[in-house]
């Protein structure tokens, strides 16, 4: 189908724009001696015909794509050249015949006799119409082609999105799950009600990260409810050695994020920091809202004898594009060492659900 009898909103906009052109037509027979009767009786319903007639151009020019090659437009030059011809010869012909119409109507019996004589100059006319409908026909085709080409390209990023949420889910850390389950087993010989505590949490978790996975966006809230039952889990598994201290901004807490956001900061803190210090240390977790946008801190003590972090390492990069994917340049990530604690920080809008 046409592209412009497709939307109402393109086909009124092209048919207002032939409003102009009728007002020409009227001004050109004015001044050739035509009443004000036979120049409007006779432009409107031409202009009409010429509006139907020229969409046809629309076609060839979907036949004939513009090519890069001098070549290739010479034979699109010849085949609009003989097209634009043969429609505006048309609309002539289709002229003198409304002409001899109108006829029939007092005051307009000299129509035909001046149409007659206009054919040359209408068939001109014709002629420079149907180019700039083939002008505008191709800017249509542009147009849907990047229509085309910007949703093609969102669906890729969207199953991009989705082939890395699908890949961080199945790269939950194996360590965790394996350390769990060591511990897990030992405590079931020396401590069999804090087993079936950590069975119980750990199936919660699980339960909580396969759900969340399922979603592009999720309110804060969850993603830090989801992090309670990993550090209860890890509460159990480093006793003492593991403290958390949670500081949320109630009015944080609605933010939605991508999913699984905050899991792989949580994970990072555990693994580079707690378990590498014999003593262990203390997990902060933070988020308030300043200035329309979100705070989100996780703050964890490092070994004063480890080398200090180049750069920012695989989970945190994949963070931070994901980050970015979804907020773009309203976001940011940052990632410092200072006295012996490792910040990250996530800065985001705050945007909630309708």
């Amino acid at each position: 189908m046409h592209p412009l009898l497709a939307s109402r909103a393109r086909l009124g906009a092209y048919l207002l724009g032939w409003a102009p052109i009728a007002l020409l037509l009227t001004g050109i027979a004015r001044s050739q001696g035509w009443t004000w009767a036979e120049a409007a009786c006779l432009a409107l319903p031409l202009c009409l015909l010429a509006a139907l007639l020229f969409l046809s151009a629309w076609f060839l020019c979907r036949a004939l794509p513009l090519g890069r090659t001098i070549e290739g437009l010479g034979a699109h030059g010849a085949a609009w050249g003989m097209a634009a011809i043969l429609m505006s010869g048309l609309w002539a012909g289709l002229a003198w015949m409304l002409a001899r119409l109108l006829a029939w109507i007092p005051g307009l019996e000299a129509l035909p006799q001046r149409v007659g004589s206009a054919l040359p100059v209408l068939t001109g006319l014709g002629i420079l119409l149907y180019l700039a409908s083939v002008a505008l026909s191709y800017l249509m085709l542009a147009q849907d082609r990047a229509i085309e080409a910007e949703r093609k390209g969102a669906e890729l990023q969207l199953l991009a999105q989705e082939s890395e949420l699908k890949a961080l889910r199945a790269q939950l850390n194996p360590h965790f799950l394996f350390n769990s389950l060591n511990s897990l087993s030992a405590l079931t010989a020396v401590d069999p009600v804090r087993a079936r505590e950590m069975c119980v949490l750990l199936s919660d978790f699980l339960r909580r990260s396969l759900g969340l996975g399922e979603r592009r966006l999720v309110a804060l809230r969850e993603e830090l409810e989801l992090a309670r039952a990993y550090l209860a889990i890890e509460q159990i598994r480093f006793g003492a050695r593991l403290q958390v201290l949670w500081t949320v901004d109630a009015a944080a807490e609605p933010a939605l994020l991508p999913t699984l956001l905050l899991q792989p900061l949580v994970e990072n803190a555990i693994k580079h920091g707690i378990a590498a210090l014999p003593e262990g240390g203390t997990l902060s977790v933070a988020a308030e809202v300043l200035e329309g946008h979100v705070v989100l801190k996780v703050d964890n003590p490092l070994d004063a004898d480890s080398p200090a972090p180049q750069g920012l390492g695989l989970g945190l990069r994949q963070v931070r594009q994901r980050l970015l994917g979804r907020f773009g340049s309203r976001a940011r990530l940052e990632a410092v060492v200072q006295d012996g604690i490792h910040r990250v920080t996530l800065v985001f809008p705050l945007e909630v659900e309708p």
